[in-house]
């Protein structure tokens, strides 16, 4: 029995070592298995989701002025508590409009729509937009945690209607992913992201 007993010890300890030494890769696919970046030509409407609009502005407009975009669209009924504070009445779609204009995007080629308090709300919204349009190939661009659970619930959504999704990754400015570990808004990030994943799982 203690021959049992010190076996296991031994193997519990020897598992323990090889997940902390091993803990940056696993950290690494953790940040990874969030991430979405799909390759794209050209689409006429890009639909930037609410939330950090510097981040998604700013990749929005970087892909606009690379030909990647002919339209972007401006989603979120959102307000920003920080704003709140300063008696700021500003939307996440306006606050994502004004880092598009900050970013040389023309004014006739931004759309704002200030719909969407989730991510679920602001697909059935750009559904609907498409629908109406005839649209049929359509960009989203988000924060680089929050594409996976775009990827989820876009394209299953968009799937049946024919319409292709692609997923654009908006970098973060305040951390960098791929080692989302050493910094706070980085864990607090993923963290978030893992959470919503649980949420939306047994919700969709």
């Amino acid at each position: 029995m203690k021959r049992k007993i010190g076996f296991l010890s031994v193997f519990i300890i020897l598992m323990f070592s090889a997940a902390y030494l091993g803990r940056f890769t696993i950290f690494e696919k953790m940040a990874e298995y969030l991430m979405v970046n799909d390759d794209i030509t050209y689409v006429d409407y890009a639909f930037v989701l609410s939330g950090n609009a510097l981040d998604r502005g700013q990749k929005a407009a970087e892909l606009y002025h690379e030909g990647k975009f002919g339209k972007v669209v401006c989603l979120g009924a959102n307000q920003s508590n920080d704003l709140k504070t300063l008696g700021i009445d500003t939307l996440e779609s306006e606050l994502t409009q004004i880092q598009l204009l900050k970013g040389g995007v023309p004014s006739g080629d931004i759309l704002l729509f200030p719909v969407g308090t989730s991510t679920a709300e602001e697909a059935d919204f750009v559904l609907d937009f498409c629908l109406q349009k005839g649209i049929r190939k359509i960009a989203v661009v988000s924060s680089s945690f929050h594409t996976k659970r775009v990827e989820q619930v876009f394209k299953k959504l968009f799937q049946g209607e024919g319409i292709t999704v692609s997923v654009i990754s908006a970098p973060s400015s305040i951390y960098d992913e791929s080692r989302w570990w050493e910094n706070e808004y980085g864990l607090i990030a993923l963290n978030n992201e893992y959470l919503k994943q649980l949420y939306y799982f047994f919700k969709y």
